[in-house]
């Protein structure tokens, strides 16, 4: 019987005899009392599933070639990097951090791309020095910057060149990424992104090779990536350039909650790769490779947060809160966007829900709030609880608020049990130095 959690949890999720939940074989409540809570865990299997079927719709989808690329900000460790160099992915970057974990880790040079809209000296040397396959150029001012650290080094540069093509999507705010106010990007209204393709093939130091978007995150309508595309064709048609390589970067959206739709990839690879097809048999190109960036959609339900039950506390209004041993400080995406999740006892997963309550962390700010409203059963001091979908865009986004320690983080596969992240000491933290 299909079970109400099943389209969130990893694919490896079961049960124990004592009804207690497992992935990859391994119960969750030894692993939180060896490692501690907060405690994080990344089934590898949901991750290398997730993999192969967006290969599947490439191939089915694109007769090109194609390449997809893990957006490293959606969370970025050593190990991690190690598992995705080796599955053959490429990463994108957006710091001098990221980049030199992604050397570390056994990227090749020609399968990193380094985006950001403020990128520095250090930045954009390294990545001219280790010969990334493309610095995503932001701004007519790095263009220039670019150049000029280019020729001073005696090298060339390849490059991309990241367009703002006005085109709305429906997400929070925050998330969107590509409409003319954006900070990111050569904007086409008003030929600023056109003027930039002229200038970057003037270049002697600058090889552009191709040209990227982004229209933001959590996004289930396929149409605007069709848009996004067909604006991008249109600007390099205007310009006389036949990109080789053509990067609507990802965005695709995934359920956080039960009864969401499941998170097939088919609708976006499908309106991406039609889009590029009809736009070069259009103009008589051939097919660029195309470029596709999925990080949240890779590992968001590939990873569970696991917390300690702390305090009980009824409002003055009649509030049930119960108070968890993490919060803000490891997962932000509820206060920054009003993210929603659901959560669940470690040891009775499929319980009946008795309870409605408000899931909070124990940080010091009232808007500390992981979920304002959810049903539990019965929940007492000591309880695992578990936070399903907590791959993405939580650690990476995590602080020492507080100074809360960072957690430690875990990879599981049958048989096998990895530190991916150790949990931060508090005598190590920036705090301590005196």
């Amino acid at each position: 019987m299909k079970n109400h959690l099943d389209t969130i949890l990893p694919i490896t999720a079961g049960r124990d005899q004592a009804g207690c939940l497992t992935i990859a074989g391994h119960s969750l409540k030894p692993l939180a009392e060896q490692y501690g809570t907060p405690l994080y865990v990344y089934d590898g299997l949901t991750i290398y599933e997730q993999i192969s079927r967006l290969r599947e719709q490439l191939q089915a989808n694109y007769p090109g070639r194609f390449e997809i690329t893990y957006a490293a900000k959606a969370y970025f460790s050593l190990g991690m990097g190690r598992r995705l160099a080796g599955a053959g992915l490429g990463v994108d970057v957006v710091s001098l951090g990221e980049l030199t974990v992604a050397r570390k880790a056994g990227f090749m040079p020609e399968r990193v791309h380094l985006h950001g809209n403020n990128k520095s000296i250090d930045e954009l040397s390294t990545a001219l020095d280790w010969g990334v396959q493309a610095v995503v150029v932001d701004s007519p001012e790095e263009l220039e910057m670019l150049e000029q650290l280019a020729e001073e080094k005696g090298r060339s540069a390849r490059i991309w060149l990241r367009i703002s093509p006005g085109v709305a999507a429906d997400t929070h705010a925050y998330l969107q990424t590509s409409h003319h106010a954006s900070k990111f990007g050569f904007t086409v209204e008003g030929g600023q992104a056109a003027e930039a393709i002229r200038r970057a093939r003037g270049s002697r130091r600058l090889r552009l090779t191709g040209l990227h978007t982004h229209l933001g995150s959590q996004l289930f309508d396929p149409e605007p990536y069709r848009r996004a595309v067909a604006s991008l064709m249109a600007l390099a048609e205007e310009t006389g350039f036949i990109p080789e390589e053509i990067s609507p970067g990802g965005g695709w959206g995934v359920p956080y909650l039960p009864g969401q739709p499941e998170n097939n990839p088919e609708p976006w690879i499908q309106a991406v790769s039609e889009a590029v097809i009809a736009g070069c048999e259009q103009r008589g190109w051939p097919l660029p490779r195309l470029v596709i960036e999925p990080g949240r959609w890779l590992v968001a339900r590939a990873g569970l947060a696991l917390y300690t039950a702390g305090t009980h506390k009824i409002s003055g209004d009649g509030t049930h809160f119960v108070a968890v041993d993490g919060g803000l400080a490891d997962n932000p995406r509820p206060a920054l966007y009003q993210a929603r999740y659901t959560a669940f006892r470690a040891d009775c997963p499929d319980a009946d829900p008795l309870h409605k309550v408000s899931l909070v962390g124990k940080f010091c700010e009232s808007g500390d709030q992981l979920i304002p409203e959810v049903w539990l059963p019965e929940v007492r001091r000591g309880d695992l609880l578990v936070v399903p979908v907590a791959g993405a865009y939580q650690l990476s986004m995590a602080s020492n608020y507080n100074l809360a320690p960072r957690p430690a983080v875990l990879w599981l596969e049958p048989g096998k049990v990895e530190i991916l992240q150790q949990r931060e000491r508090l005598d190590e933290g920036s705090w301590w130095m005196g």
